[in-house]
C-alpha cells in the first residue's frame, strides 16, 4: 500500500518544486492540522487565504477551545532550502520568509476589523457554535454563533504564523539551536517539512490500527 508517508517521503526526495508538495497538502491538509493546531473544539484548514488583495497565506487553521479563538497562518517554502549560513545567519529563502510573515502580522494590525468579517465567512458556512453561548450580566455578551462572536472585535483572537522550510536531517547542532533561537520572543514558528511526515506515519499507522480491528 502507498503509504502518506511514503507518498511525501517520495516528493521530498525528489526534485518537483514547491507546486508539488502545495497540491499534496492541499489533498490531505489533515496533516496540516494535526501539525499546527492548538485547539479542538472546532478546527478547519483552508488553502490558500487570501489577506486582502495583498498577501496570501499557503493555509489559514481556524479553530477554538473554551477560553478564545486562535488563527494560524502557515507560509511554505521549499523543502530543499538551507536554513542557515555558516555564520548562523538566516539564509535568504528563509529571510524572506520571516519578512513575509511580517508583513502579514502589519496587515492583520491595520485590518483585522475586515479580516475577522472573512473569518466569520468561514464559520458560518460551517454552523460553526461560538465559545460562549450565554450572557453574563456586566461581564460577557453571550452569541448565537461563532460567525458573530468572531466577527465582534472585543472578543479576543490569538494570531499565530509558521515556516515551512527545509529538513531537519540537514541541520546541523548549531542549527538546530539558531532555529531555537529564531522562534522565541514572539517570532514565527520555524518548522521542518520532517514534521509533516511524522503526522503522515501517525495517520498511517491509525489507520492499520483500524484495519486491524475491522479484520478480527
Amino acid at each position: 500500500m502507498n503509504t502518506l508517508q511514503a507518498q511525501l517521503s517520495a516528493i521530498l526526495n525528489s526534485s518537483n518544486g514547491e507546486r508539488t508538495i502545495h497540491r499534496f497538502l492541499k489533498e490531505n491538509r489533515d496533516l496540516v492540522t494535526m501539525a499546527f493546531n492548538r485547539a479542538w473544539n472546532y478546527h478547519t484548514c483552508i488553502p490558500e487565504f487570501q489577506l486582502g488583495s495583498e498577501f496570501r497565506s499557503d493555509f489559514v487553521i481556524l479553530s477554538a477551545h473554551s477560553v478564545h479563538w486562535h488563527a494560524i497562518f502557515i507560509e511554505l517554502k521549499d523543502y530543499k532550502a538551507k536554513l542557515y549560513s555558516k555564520d548562523g545567519n538566516p539564509t535568504k529563502p528563509l529571510r524572506q520568509a520571516q519578512r513575509q510573515i511580517s508583513d502579514w502580522r502589519e496587515w492583520i494590525r491595520v485590518n483585522e476589523p475586515y479580516l475577522r468579517q472573512r473569518l466569520a465567512l468561514i464559520l458560518e458556512k460551517d454552523d460553526a457554535l461560538p465559545i460562549w453561548p450565554y450572557d453574563i450580566p456586566n461581564y460577557r455578551k453571550g452569541y448565537t454563533s461563532g460567525a458573530a462572536e468572531i466577527a465582534d472585535i472585543k472578543n479576543y483572537v490569538e494570531y499565530g504564523f509558521h515556516i515551512v522550510i527545509g529538513r531537519s536531517s540537514s541541520l546541523t547542532p548549531e542549527e538546530r539551536e539558531y532555529r531555537h533561537k529564531d522562534c522565541s520572543w514572539g517570532r514565527p514558528e520555524v518548522a521542518t517539512y520532517d514534521r509533516l511526515l511524522t503526522m503522515a506515519r501517525r495517520v498511517d499507522e491509525a489507520e492499520s490500527r483500524r484495519r486491524g480491528r475491522h479484520e478480527k
